[in-house]
């Protein structure tokens, strides 16, 4: 018997005999003991131990909007009773009303680990199961807000064990793969939605979409065709629908050619000497930016070579404009009969497919002076005789400053333009030179986690904005 145990038994024989002499009524007695009893410490520690006072405590600070709280005392009451269903259906509920409170916050990462915490419960309840998998959804729609859509996408998957049938849900997946430049997954998801639900106009015009970004243009006009049947009124379809037929006008006649790295679209007309050329210009390239930037590509990349004229009237670009990429790579060629021609091709492939490669790797968050930079430092066009033109700029007041090179270079058909590109190439192949090649990845991957450029250049490179700026004009023997 413990000391606790003895004073009580103890008091209780005490209080009896005294109440018997003073002819005290048993009821008043009772109560008397009672009181002792419910006050005594071995009663306190019980009713702490107690899984159901605990559990009814917890549902009612969850009912008074206190989850925290609730999470707290709903855990201890699991702990003494791991088998108890309500307990783990309360806490559950407590658990995602968490979640709520701090994606509300902002905090979508947070809210996730909340939503994992119900998941490894196990509960089996159907009404837990649906409020998981649309918690999940939540959080998968606050992350591609962020624009961050591999952890959007990869919280959707998980949603999708719990309710494996949700069409939402997995329409929800296959944007987010496709923004996350994941087009194959994507087409894979929207084509299982379509195997079950072939009305569904959405999935239907995505598989267009994808098909047409991956150079499948007749497939691609087959299903965007029969998802603006099924819904005229859908004005996205039909909009990407006549992009896709004034493209295909064009291109019907072109030859296609799958590669290993990519398909290659190319006039019918043209000498076969040209596809050659190309393939082995996008092969190189696929390997020297590849190196640089520790980045290759399993998808296809998609390639189309117009004769000059047709590029310039069908994508409406300006003349001095070589190529482009726009999920496609664009280039207009023409004749290849002298070396010079062929090392533009070359380059202006090497550019492109730069171009590529940083959409890829940073889900398309690079200011346009990063991109175009790596593009021309990747394109190798200005190798030597930069140095004068930049100097000379400087002195005349024509100088370019960083914060207005992203602005400058969209201004074609300017004098500022090619020299807002070759400040570009200029200021990357210092980066390059200077702190490495790997460090442009480095910088990439940060812009990926949507971080500003400023904040990616200071983890990278150790140095501000400001001061990158100033060091690279003093290599330049320019005074900032």
């Amino acid at each position: 018997m413990t000391l606790e145990n003895f004073i009580l038994e103890n008091s209780l024989s005490g209080i009896i005999c005294i109440m018997k002499r003073w002819k005290v009524g048993y009821n008043l007695a009772a109560g008397v003991i009672f009181l002792l009893f419910v006050f005594s410490p071995s009663f306190a520690v019980a009713q702490e131990e107690d899984p159901v006072i605990l559990n009814n405590l917890g549902v009612k600070l969850l009912g008074e909007g206190k989850p925290e709280e609730a999470v707290s005392v709903l855990e201890r009451a699991r702990a003494y009773d791991p088998a108890g269903g309500k307990i783990a259906s309360n806490l559950a509920g407590a658990y995602m009303r968490m979640a709520e409170r701090t994606l509300k916050e902002g905090n979508a990462g947070g809210a996730a680990r909340w939503a994992d915490n119900v998941l490894n419960l196990g509960v089996d309840d159907a009404g837990v199961s649906g409020s998981l998998a649309r918690t999940y959804n939540l959080i998968a729609n606050a992350y591609n807000d962020g624009k961050d859509y591999s952890n959007a996408a990869s919280i959707l998957e998980t949603a999708l064990t719990i309710e494996p049938g949700n069409s939402v849900l997995r329409s929800n997946l296959g944007m987010a793969l496709y923004h996350d430049t994941r087009r194959e997954e994507a087409l894979r998801e929207f084509r299982s939605i379509m195997y079950d639900d072939p009305k569904n106009t959405l999935a239907r015009r995505m598989c267009g979409l994808i098909l047409y970004d991956m150079g499948e243009m007749k497939q691609a006009l087959e299903e965007l065709r029969y998802a603006a049947a099924a819904d005229p009124h859908d004005s996205e379809t039909v909009k990407l629908l006549r992009k896709v037929e004034k493209e295909y006008a064009v291109e019907k006649d072109f030859g296609v050619d799958r590669y290993q790295h990519f398909t290659v679209s190319i006039d019918g007309g043209a000498d076969l000497s040209v596809g050659s050329e190309v393939i082995d210009a996008l092969e190189s390239a696929y390997g020297s930016v590849g190196r640089d930037l520790n980045y290759f590509p399993d998808e296809k990349i998609a390639v189309v070579i117009y004769p000059g004229r047709q590029f310039h009237d069908l994508l409406n670009k300006h003349k001095n404009v070589g190529g482009i990429y726009d999920g496609k790579i664009r280039v207009p060629v023409g004749g290849l009969e002298k070396e010079a021609h062929r090392e533009q091709l070359r380059r202006i492939l090497a550019h492109e497919y730069a171009h590529v490669v940083v959409h890829f790797l940073t889900n398309n968050n690079c200011p346009l002076w990063l991109n175009e930079g790596i593009a021309e430092y990747e394109s190798r066009t200005w190798e030597n005789g930069f140095y004068d033109v930049l100097g000379s700029a400087a002195s005349n007041g024509t100088f370019v400053p960083l914060d207005k090179l992203s602005s400058a270079l969209k201004a074609y058909g300017s004098n500022r333009v090619s020299l807002a590109y070759l400040e570009s190439f200029s200021l990357v192949r210092y980066m390059a030179q200077t702190y490495g090649v790997y460090s442009l990845r480095r910088i990439l991957d940060c812009l990926y986690r949507r971080e500003p450029v400023e904040k990616a250049v200071r983890e990278t490179l150790f140095v501000e904005m400001d001061q990158l700026e100033r060091d690279w004009m003093r290599s330049l023997g320019i005074d900032s």
